[in-house]
C-alpha cells in the first residue's frame, strides 16, 4: 500500500493519500490545498484519485476540493451533505466502507465542530483537529469540550496503543503515546493487555 503525507500551507495542515502499491484507485483524507506536489503524488504514483475523506468542513481541511474536481472524478465522503456546493455522501457513526481495496470505519466525534469525523483504515486513525500529538481539538464551549474529551477517551482510546495517529496538523504519534503522555489524557488506563503497566 502508497502512503503518503502532505502538506498544506493553508493552516499548516496535513493531508494524506492513501492507494494500492502499483497504482489504481486511491483516496486522500482532508485536502487543505491541491498543489503541485500533491498532483506529483497522486499521478507519480500512478493513482487514480476516487475517494476524498473530510474530517471536517473547516478551510484548511476542504480548500483543495474544487481543484481536485476539476481534475479527477472523485467522490466526497463527509458528515454533511455537502461540501463547498459540492455533493458528497454522508457518512456517520459506524459506517464502514469499501472503497477499492481499502476498508475505512466512520467515527463520529463532535466537539472541535458539529461535523467531526475521524477515520479508521487499518492501524492507521485519520483525526482531523480531534486529537492531535499532545493535544485536542479546540472547541466552542465547556459543553462541547466535555463531549470531545469524553468522545476521544470512550472511543479512539479504545483503538488499543498500537494505532498510529495522523492528525489534521502537527506530527503522527501513537494511540498509547497519546495515553500516557498528553497532557489532556495523561494516565488512561491502557486498552492494550499486551501494554506494559
Amino acid at each position: 500500500m502508497i502512503f503518503q503525507q502532505l502538506f498544506s500551507t493553508i493552516g499548516f495542515s496535513n493531508a494524506y493519500l492513501v492507494g494500492p502499491r502499483g497504482g489504481g484507485d486511491a483516496l486522500l483524507v482532508d485536502p487543505g490545498e491541491f498543489d503541485a506536489v500533491m498532483l506529483q503524488a497522486i499521478e507519480g504514483n500512478r493513482l487514480r484519485l476516487r475517494w476524498i475523506l473530510v474530517t471536517h468542513s473547516h478551510r484548511a481541511h476542504i480548500a483543495g476540493i474544487r481543484g481536485l474536481l476539476r481534475v479527477y472524478d472523485a467522490e466526497i465522503y463527509c458528515n454533511q451533505p455537502s461540501v463547498l456546493e459540492e455533493p458528497a455522501r454522508h457518512v456517520q457513526d459506524g459506517d464502514r466502507l469499501t472503497l477499492g481495496e481499502i476498508g475505512v470505519e466512520v467515527i463520529e466525534l463532535p466537539g472541535h465542530s458539529i461535523d467531526s469525523l475521524c477515520f479508521l483504515v487499518g492501524g492507521m486513525l485519520f483525526s482531523g483537529d480531534t486529537l492531535s500529538a499532545g493535544g485536542i481539538g479546540s472547541a466552542r464551549d465547556g459543553c462541547a469540550h466535555g463531549l470531545l474529551l469524553s468522545g476521544i477517551r470512550r472511543r479512539l482510546l479504545a483503538l488499543g496503543d498500537d494505532v498510529v495517529l495522523f492528525p489534521g496538523h502537527g506530527p503522527p504519534s501513537r494511540i498509547g503515546i497519546e495515553r500516557r503522555f498528553n497532557p489532556f489524557l495523561a494516565g488512561e488506563p491502557s486498552r492494550d493487555p499486551s501494554a506494559a503497566t
